[in-house]
């Protein structure tokens, strides 16, 4: 374990409201490294929540970043802004409800320190063995997500991109695309933190000799039902057709519009049909994320369509 604890990374979490499930899923392992730093960016929940954090902070030596609730893409970029000024130069995020040994975080801060044009997420598997995430690619005609992985990326429609839930960077990489954008709130900011960096020449890689177990769904599903809850629905609609609005242009862009019903449709079919009894709320978020989105849409973007970068340019050492 010492072999994969020698080089130096940060572990960025934003937290909301989860201070036991950080003291339950945290490697004890990495308090102990003089090379490896915990930061814990916690969006305001409640004052219970905070004084929990700040406490499991003290007593785990743990880095504390508190901020309001600025969402997750946002809360991502304070949390590395502060790594950053304690000298670190390899990040890897991890969402609190994952859990991932102290090895498998080195071996993933290894591979960036070494390939630092490359972003890379390991497998993620449930708690009870059923692989969750082997990569995920979106249609860039409609925003429709699959379960896959194209091998270079060289899919002209289907494109790869990795979960923000487990996500090893370098320094150069995620000054090279600008951090993530804070325009997103949940949802959607790693697809475009991935795509932007395949923008910008950065490789996008899995390892599939690693595994990280993470229990996604209890912070956006209704208790009791397979209806996920209204945020989640809001946010997933929003931040589609946001997408769309930063990364196309022209006919392609108007495509994406075209197909807003119904892919947000699709999305709201995750958590079912029986919960337009059970749980209809969430047919009312996703009629008011369309709305958002497309009020986004309407105003005049920034040029965030980008050229790509020479390989070559990144710097590799």
């Amino acid at each position: 374990m010492a072999e994969h604890l020698e080089v130096d990374f940060a572990v960025v979490i934003v937290n909301y409201g989860s201070p036991q499930l950080l003291a339950e899923n945290i490697d004890p392992a990495l308090d102990a490294s003089p090379l490896s730093t915990v930061v814990v960016v916690d969006n305001f929940h409640s004052t219970d929540s905070r004084e929990a954090t700040a406490q499991l902070c003290r007593d785990r030596g743990w880095l504390l970043v508190p901020s309001s609730n600025v969402g997750f893409g946002a809360g991502v970029n304070k949390g590395v802004e502060a790594a950053m000024a304690q000298g670190h130069e390899q990040f890897i995020l991890l969402n609190p409800d994952a859990t991932a040994t102290s090895t498998v975080l080195g071996e993933l801060a290894s591979h960036v320190r070494d390939h630092p044009g490359e972003l890379v997420s390991p497998f993620m598997d449930t708690s009870d063995g059923r692989p969750h995430f082997r990569g995920t690619q979106v249609s860039l005609a409609t925003g429709q997500m699959r379960s896959s992985w194209s091998p270079g990326d060289q899919d002209p429609t289907w494109k790869n991109w990795l979960s923000g839930a487990c996500l090893a960077f370098g320094a150069e990489a995620f000054e090279r695309i600008g951090g993530f954008s804070e325009q997103y709130f949940l949802y959607w900011e790693d697809v475009d933190f991935s795509r932007l960096a395949a923008s910008r020449g950065l490789r996008l890689e899995l390892r599939d000799d690693l595994r990280v177990v993470h229990d996604e769904g209890g912070t956006h599903t209704e208790r009791g039902s397979r209806a996920k809850s209204p945020l989640y629905y809001f946010y997933n609609v929003r931040g589609r057709v946001l997408f769309g609005r930063r990364h196309l242009q022209g006919r392609e862009l108007g495509r994406w519009v075209l197909a807003t019903p119904r892919q947000s449709w699709l999305i709201w079919l995750r958590g079912g049909r029986k919960q337009l009894v059970t749980a209809p709320r969430g047919a009312w978020a996703v009629l008011r994320g369309m709305a958002s989105g497309l009020v986004l849409l309407a105003r005049r973007p920034p040029r965030e369509v980008l050229t790509s970068v020479p390989r070559e340019e990144v710097g590799q050492r």
